[in-house]
């Protein structure tokens, strides 16, 4: 006889069977035309337990967002903790070495997990035509994201504040160098003519985009700033 111990587990099962069929399924399709059934199918659950876990599609869409932000964030929050703790008094030198760590760590996430092709999707879908799970993707994942590497900036290049207009730009300048090697994979990956990135190429990629990062910041430096 089932304890309710195990139907909790059971349940958490489901959810998060759920959860990652969904991310599968809206990755590659928009709202309206993603299907529920198509969803558990893939999750191998009853159609019933959408309503019974989320109310209904719409809440299943929101979650699937929660559980993306918070899956991805939760892979780069050790380094976003050291962050906080060390960064904020960091000298140039120590910030150069988190912000390599923390470019790393995101192109790893980003290019070697089993997720990355689901959350591409995802997000790109949502920053084209932002929906209330936008709002979700930004507060949970993006914008903490942002403030991590706008610190790093911030310490590494002093005539940039954090929060500042200019310190912003240069910060998503930087992610955007990552996020590219995600959105042109087929791209890049064609011209060198393999079908994947291996653990050596994210970590040629991670010093090519420090370097670049490291030669602008220094060239920012010694400037007079125009924004």
């Amino acid at each position: 006889m089932a304890t309710r111990q195990d139907n909790r587990a059971a349940d958490s099962d489901t959810r998060t069977r759920l959860l990652k069929a969904a991310l599968t399924v809206f990755s590659r399709r928009d709202f309206d035309a993603a299907s529920v059934r198509d969803i558990v199918q893939l999750a191998g659950a009853n159609v019933s337990a959408v309503s019974y876990h989320f109310g209904g599609k719409e809440g299943l869409y929101l979650a699937t967002a929660e559980f993306l932000a918070d899956t991805l964030l939760q892979r780069m929050n050790p380094m976003l903790a050291q962050i906080q703790s060390e960064g904020a008094g960091a000298d140039p030198v120590t910030a150069e070495i988190l912000l390599r760590r923390l470019i790393h760590g995101l192109l790893d996430t980003l290019l070697s997990d089993g997720i990355g092709d689901d959350a591409a999707g995802f997000v790109l879908r949502e920053q084209h035509q932002p929906t209330a799970a936008f709002d979700i993707l930004y507060q949970r994942l993006m914008l903490p994201m942002q403030q991590g590497f706008a610190r790093l900036v911030a310490r590494i290049d002093p005539t940039l504040d954090d929060t500042s207009r200019r310190g912003i730009l240069i910060t998503h300048a930087l992610i955007g160098q990552v996020l590219a090697f995600r959105m042109a994979r087929s791209t890049v990956l064609r011209r060198l003519g393999q079908h994947a990135f291996s653990a050596t190429d994210v970590t040629q990629i991670a010093a090519i985009i420090s370097d670049l990062t490291h030669d602008a910041l220094q060239h920012d430096n010694h400037r007079k700033p125009s924004i």
